[in-house]
């Protein structure tokens, strides 16, 4: 689970998100299952959203894809080549949060589809697919494969606040600055 730092302030989070993810797997398909956390400033965890993507299914339509929502064309599947390193653009499904001081957000990415739902509307979206085969997955994030989470901020820890530094840069996306492992 990789988490941001704790809110200074008061911060809502509403609408789309995508998780931008660089990987390689030793298997020719993956699973990419990606959970977005609210988490209380005693450490308690909740569930706000999820989204997933099959690896060979990565390919978009870059005319109707827009930056905070990829079209997945779904079309046919493309094996992966073992060991070669994709950009997967994995849409989570819109949310909305209001985050207080001392609070934040947590991102957990797995290969499998085991999260346990918190209610029955969660469960729709939960437990549907496994991989039959076992394989190494590797997660980058470094300066040449950028992962990231794209998050709607639309008041509260936005620029010239906490999370930017103070000025519009490529780093206000709030867990690319943060050690991305398995």
């Amino acid at each position: 689970t990789f988490l941001s730092p704790p809110m200074v302030e008061r911060t809502e989070i509403v609408g789309p998100i995508v998780l931008n993810l660089y990987g390689s797997t030793t298997a020719t398909d993956v699973l990419w299952f990606a959970s977005l956390l609210h988490i209380d400033a005693e450490g308690n965890e909740t569930l706000l959203t999820r989204g997933w993507l099959r690896g060979s299914q990565r390919q978009t339509d870059p005319g109707r894809s827009k930056p905070w929502q990829p079209y997945h064309l779904h079309g046919k599947r493309e094996p992966l080549t073992p060991g070669e390193i994709y950009e997967f653009n994995i849409e989570v499904r819109p949310n909305g949060v209001l985050l207080k001081p001392g609070e934040r957000i947590g991102l957990r990415v797995k290969c499998v589809d085991d999260e346990r739902p918190a209610n029955s509307l969660h469960s729709i979206g939960s437990g549907h697919l496994w991989r039959q085969k076992t394989s190494r997955v590797t997660i980058y994030h470094n300066a040449d494969y950028p992962s990231h989470l794209l998050l709607p901020v639309t008041d509260g820890n936005i620029i010239e606040t906490y999370m930017s530094g103070g000025k519009l840069t490529s780093d206000f996306y709030p867990y690319r600055n943060y050690s991305w492992s398995v």
